[in-house]
């Protein structure tokens, strides 16, 4: 059978409507998130009480926090944590994400003072406001997987069922951070880049809406500030598209080398879009700057100067080795990525774990298959193709690099971190487990799958979420 785009083989969209089977998807990833919000019990999430904080601060004295020392107390934290956060201890001194950018925090606080408003749990509340922004990002990610898959539907549903029933990811989407308000922000600049890449957006419009994108990005996390290389591949791209069609017209430009007239041309666009991102943002950094010193716009080195006591890597490695610090640090990253709750404190059954492992080389191994095809046959590849796909793996590169540098210093072996590369990683396996079955029972065996996935999510929240963290 012979391929001819980065896809499955069997088209679901023939027998089923595509708007069916994304509402059902989102309906259960929606069911789980709220499950996840009410059952799980309060700040039993990494870092949770720190967010919390923050927009508690900021609602009731309408200015942003300061990160100071005293924020963050290793002796007190690991005291509450291991006593479950009983009420005599009180959570107002964890104050350690004071540093962040503040876009999160000022979206929550209507929603803070809100709950207070009508007395209703403000935890659940904005919970549950994490749960609503993480069923946008899936919404984009469909979208997203339409032009990563633009002739076969099936790997779009395994993509989107992927990151909708990680275990994981529903629970830290069902916790106060700002970590799913940034994964919506990535997905957002990614589809973005990809519009542009199909010239599906003039270039005024992709300058305003990219510079807005972008400047909100800064004001969110600063994990995702790399995300402005995608902005950058998908208007490169395209000029580079476009200029060998008007100079080869009817040929398929096959080239990845710049050219000065694309990369002029880029410039002339890229240019004006990241003066609106900073002029959308600067006024944090200036504000930064007055309060943490012009050397440290991020609030980096005031956090590491007041998170004293948080493991690190060199001492790690002293203590137990290189070798043992490795396979401490892989063994955790996956256990993280898929069931790890609380504050990395609640294990599942080994037996869970096995079967996950086993789907994660399954998937990974199809989507070796399925890249390996895509090179053999890359001429048969449109260059938008090609371009989207590279838009996923660098950012897929990115993530895993930030991950691997923060633990340069900190020891954090949290897959969660990888989150925000979810939609390339949820591309690749979607790809990738559809790449490895026949036609006639992929939709049957991908069926079979998500139920799995369902059975592990719930099982993962009644069987040792709610038990191991309950007081």
């Amino acid at each position: 059978m012979t391929h001819n785009s980065p896809s499955a083989r069997f088209d679901v969209s023939r027998l089923t409507s595509p708007r069916a089977i994304l509402a059902l998807i989102l309906f259960f990833q929606f069911a789980f998130g709220v499950l996840y919000a009410v059952r799980t019990p309060h700040w039993q999430a990494p870092d949770e009480p720190a967010h919390y904080n923050y927009v508690r601060v900021l609602a009731e004295t309408f200015s942003f926090p300061v990160l100071a020392q005293g924020d963050y107390n290793q002796a007190y934290l690991e005291k509450i944590k291991a006593e479950k956060f009983p009420p005599e201890l009180a959570i107002d001194s964890i104050r350690y994400e004071a540093h962040q950018p503040p876009l999160y925090y000022i979206l929550a606080t209507p929603f803070y003072l809100a709950a207070r408003a009508l007395n209703i749990d403000a935890v659940l509340v904005l919970r549950l406001l994490n749960v609503l922004v993480a069923l946008c990002t899936c919404v984009i990610a469909f979208r997203i997987f339409i032009h990563v898959f633009p002739e076969h539907a099936l790997p779009r549903w395994v993509g989107v069922g992927i990151i909708a029933t990680l275990p994981m990811h529903i629970a830290m989407s069902a916790a106060i951070n700002n970590d799913t308000l940034a994964e919506l922000v990535v997905a957002a600049i990614l589809l973005l880049a990809i519009l542009r890449l199909n010239g599906k957006i003039q270039q005024r419009h992709f300058i305003l809406v990219g510079g807005l994108a972008y400047g909100i990005a800064l004001l969110t996390k600063t994990t995702i500030y790399s995300s402005g290389v995608l902005l950058v591949l998908g208007e490169v791209g395209y000029q580079q598209i476009t200029f060998a069609q008007r100079n080869a017209p009817g040929t398929r430009p096959l080239t990845w080398k710049p050219r000065v007239p694309t990369l002029r041309a880029a410039v002339g666009t890229l240019v004006p879009l990241y003066v609106i991102s900073l002029a959308l943002a600067g006024a944090w950094f200036v504000r930064n700057a007055f309060v943490y010193g012009a050397n440290d716009l991020f609030g980096w080195q005031r956090h590491d100067a007041v998170v004293v006591g948080q493991p690190t890597t060199a001492q790690w490695i002293a203590d137990n080795g290189l070798r043992n610090t490795l396979i401490d640090w892989m063994g955790i990253s996956f256990r993280s990525f898929w069931a790890q709750f609380g504050w990395m404190g609640v294990l599942v059954d080994e037996r869970i774990y096995l079967l996950l492992l086993f789907l994660s080389v399954a998937a990974t191994l199809g989507a070796v298959f399925l890249l390996a095809r895509m090179w053999r046959e890359r001429k048969l590849f449109p260059s938008v193709s090609r371009w989207t796909w590279l838009l996923l793996l660098v950012l897929l590169a990115l993530v895993v690099a930030a991950d691997a540098y923060y633990n340069l210093k900190f020891f954090q072996p949290q897959g969660r971190y990888l989150f925000y590369a979810l939609i390339p990683i949820a591309a690749l396996w979607g790809g990738g487990l559809s790449e490895l079955f026949n036609a006639r029972y992929a939709r049957w065996v991908m069926l079979l799958l998500y139920g799995v996935m369902l059975w592990v999510d719930y099982v993962s929240l009644a069987w040792f979420i709610v038990p191991q963290l309950a007081r």
